[in-house]
């Protein structure tokens, strides 16, 4: 066994005791549940309920509907970021062995191994739905499966969203992520023709 089947199989089991602990928890609250992969060897347990995402939209924020958005899928938003991560001791382990970076790695090579790491977190994620865990005492409709990794665009972050839920979770939230790509392009639009402009001026 490799260190990627290794890696899988370790997080494949410790994942399922701890999402099993989270719906136990937090059961009906939840709206998305997956891992945050922070692209340093590293990765959490991510999850989000209704009610933290009330109260952090509340007390964070300026009551815009984009803000909103900002906060449901806003990972460094999720209180409970850090919470259950005594479950994942063994995948720690695993992610170690990892840690050998080598620094001569071509831009390819390193962007090669990133996406082993979510094609993982994507077969692990996908495996523990076809095991039913996500429809244990939930309506697996209401729940979104999820890896957001750390300074990923919606396009891509949506785009695995879509691979890994069934349409009737996807129709939940398919606005909110074309609303947040429909607003990241008009951004980008807008810093390059005042691009554009200073360059004209110049």
């Amino acid at each position: 066994m490799n260190k990627i089947e290794n890696f899988e199989d370790i997080l494949y089991r410790e994942s399922k005791l701890a999402f099993t602990k989270i719906i136990q928890d937090h059961g009906c609250e939840l709206y998305v549940i997956g891992f945050y992969f922070t692209g340093s060897y590293s990765l959490l347990p991510m999850f989000n309920t209704l009610s933290d995402l009330k109260k952090v939209f509340a007390e964070e924020y300026d009551n815009e509907d984009d803000d909103f958005l900002f906060a449901k899928w806003n990972v460094s938003d999720f209180p409970s970021l850090e919470m259950y991560s005594e479950y994942f001791n063994d995948t720690e382990e695993a992610c170690y062995e990892f840690d050998d970076i080598d620094y001569t790695a071509s831009s390819e090579q390193v962007d090669d191994q990133w996406e082993q790491w979510l094609n993982v977190l994507e077969k692990v994620l996908i495996r523990l739905d076809s095991d039913g865990l996500f429809s244990k005492g939930i309506n697996r409709n209401k729940i979104t499966l999820a890896i957001l990794a750390y300074d990923e665009e919606e396009t891509v972050q949506f785009e695995r969203i879509k691979r890994i839920n069934p349409p009737a979770a996807l129709k939940y939230i398919q606005s909110d992520f074309e609303t947040m790509i429909n607003n990241r392009n008009e951004m980008e639009k807008l810093v390059m023709d005042e691009y554009e402009r200073i360059q004209q001026i110049q």
